[in-house]
C-alpha cells in the first residue's frame, strides 16, 4: 500500500470519526434536553407549557428518566473522548508513522474509557433501583465492549511493541 492511499484511508476515517462526534454532541444536546425536560415535566404534574411548547411526560416512570439522563452524562462525553483520541491516532497514520509511544497510551485509554462507562453503567442501574421503592433494576451484562477492552488493550501492547523495535532498528548499523 503506497504512502498515499494510506494518507486517504486515514482521511476518510477521520472524516467518519469527526462525523460520529459531532453527531454524539448534536443528539446529546437534544437528548439531555428532552430528558430533562421529561424529568421537570414530571415534577410538574405531568406536562410543561412554556413559548408555545409543551412537553408532556410520557412515561410514569422517574427512575427511568433518571437513570437515563446519568446514563446520557456518562456516555455522550465518552463516546465524544473517544472520538478525539481516535482522531489523534489518524492524524499519525495520516502522517506516515503511526507507531509512536502515544498511541499506545491513547490505545489503552481508549479501552479505559469504554470499561469505565460499562462499571459507570452498571451502577447507576444499581443505585437508581435501589434510590426508589418501585423501581426494577434492570441491566444486562454485554460482553462485546468487555471483548472491545480486551482487543484494545492487546492492541496498545502491539503498538508499544512496534514502537520499541522500530526504535531499535534504528540504533542498529
Amino acid at each position: 500500500m503506497s504512502k498515499q492511499a494510506r494518507n486517504s484511508m486515514a482521511a476518510i476515517m477521520t472524516v467518519l470519526v469527526t462525523i460520529v462526534m459531532w453527531m454524539t454532541a448534536i443528539i446529546g444536546v437534544v437528548f439531555l434536553a428532552s430528558v430533562g425536560a421529561a424529568i421537570y415535566a414530571h415534577h410538574n404534574g405531568g406536562s410543561i407549557d412554556a413559548l408555545n411548547i409543551s412537553v408532556t411526560d410520557g412515561t410514569d416512570s422517574l427512575p427511568a428518566l433518571i437513570a437515563g439522563l446519568i446514563g446520557g452524562l456518562i456516555v455522550i462525553p465518552a463516546i465524544i473522548y473517544v472520538c478525539v483520541l481516535l482522531r489523534r491516532i489518524l492524524a499519525t497514520l495520516a502522517d506516515g508513522d503511526p507507531f509512536v509511544p502515544e498511541n499506545a497510551n491513547r490505545l489503552s485509554r481508549v479501552a479505559a474509557t469504554i470499561a469505565v462507562t460499562q462499571l459507570l453503567r452498571i451502577a447507576v442501574a444499581l443505585v437508581v433501583g435501589f434510590s426508589f421503592d418501585k423501581a426494577k433494576i434492570g441491566f444486562n451484562l454485554d460482553l462485546i465492549p468487555w471483548a472491545s477492552v480486551a482487543a484494545l488493550f492487546i492492541l496498545s501492547q502491539v503498538f508499544r511493541e512496534g514502537t520499541r523495535l522500530r526504535d531499535e532498528e534504528k540504533m542498529t548499523i
